[in-house]
């Protein structure tokens, strides 16, 4: 076995206790840490360390060392917004660099530290916090941003109404979910990261946004059928189907029979789906780094099933994160929910209208 993969099998295979083996080193060497987390300290970081670990052990699965970076920094992020002490979190991985090199055979050992090492470097580089994309000069900006006021205001049916009217004087279906609502949902996870929402208000904003899209959807004008089928799926593990309903209503709009699975989807269950529903073409959704292993058996149960007879078109931050990852998992594409559309035209040869 190589030894990225078997990194990746005894990191997944010992995760309890790895985990436990770092928690102990970082409050034994650091006890101003454990002083700072009180009684709960060493179940807080033994939780924390597992999280990482199978983080980890997603990124060298894909060889992709910015992947293990690109969590260790949204961790800082949060951190930081949080007003805790941001440094724990260097001494947290320097504490689970040790214990793997201690626990790891040599090889595997030595590779696991360099995705450590990445990661520290990338976090000495500097980490600041995400600024609001919501730009209040701009008609849409401001319009999403009182649409997010709304929400908070414990107001939806205003909020929901304001966005409705828009629609009524003429702004597309297109530009207000790439102007409007797809930047409210960056906004509501960059909050909620930023401690600036709670779980109660990203889950009303959330929410509302399900019922503002059916609102949207349910009356707008469709394309004539193309005669293809599209399954858009969030993989195993993945609860965010947001992006992927946005997916299929786009695909429906454009003329096509779109299949929503929505989320946490088993592999099985995805090329099942495509077989039966005889399937064109196949969206799937990964956001976090450990998803990307549930997407890999998902393309590959895909494959298995169907073969290249069916597109399979992927999406998602975890992905986003390392460019050019979706090749290498065996995607036949990569796109963002506004171009899915058009990205799967190209790859099941639809022709354009207009």
């Amino acid at each position: 076995m190589k030894p990225d993969a078997l990194a990746a099998e005894l990191i997944e295979a010992s995760v309890s206790g790895y985990a436990a083996a770092a928690a102990n080193d970082l409050l034994k060497q650091h006890p101003a840490i454990e002083s700072r987390y009180g009684a709960g300290a060493l179940a807080s970081w033994r939780a924390h360390f597992v999280q990482r670990l199978l983080e980890l052990a997603a990124a060298i699965r894909v060889d992709a060392p910015a992947v293990f970076a690109a969590r260790a920094v949204w961790q800082h992020k949060s951190f930081i917004a949080r007003e805790l002490h941001a440094e724990d979190l260097r001494e947290a991985l320097t504490s689970l660099r040790s214990t793997l090199l201690r626990e790891l055979p040599d090889e595997p050992g030595q590779l696991v530290a360099g995705y450590v090492d990445h990661a520290l470097a990338v976090l000495d580089a500097g980490v600041t916090l995400d600024p609001s994309e919501l730009d209040p000069a701009d008609p849409l900006g401001a319009l999403a941003l009182r649409y997010v006021a709304a929400c908070l205001d414990g107001d939806p049916q205003r909020a929901i109404a304001m966005v409705l009217e828009a629609a009524a004087a003429g702004q597309s279906l297109e530009v207000i979910y790439a102007r409007v609502i797809f930047p409210v949902l960056r906004e509501v996870g960059r909050m909620w990261h930023g401690a600036e929402a709670s779980i109660a208000e990203e889950r009303v904003i959330t929410e509302t946004t399900r019922r503002l899209m059916t609102l949207l959807t349910h009356e707008h004008a469709k394309a004539a059928d193309v005669g293809k089928t599209v399954i858009a799926a969030a993989v195993a593990g993945n609860a965010h189907d947001i992006g992927v309903r946005a997916v299929a209503d786009f695909f429906e709009i454009a003329g096509w029979r779109a299949l929503s699975l929505g989320s946490d989807v088993p592999p099985a269950e995805i090329a099942g789906a495509v077989q039966f529903f005889n399937a064109d073409l196949v969206v799937l959704s990964t956001t976090l780094a450990t998803q990307i292993k549930s997407l890999q058996a998902s393309i590959t149960a895909i494959r298995s099933a169907s073969g290249d007879s069916v597109k399979i078109l992927v999406g998602g931050p975890a992905l986003a994160e390392t460019p050019g990852l979706w090749q290498r998992l065996g995607a036949d594409g990569f796109a963002a929910a506004s171009d899915a559309v058009s990205a799967g035209n190209d790859l099941v040869g639809v022709e354009r209208s207009g």
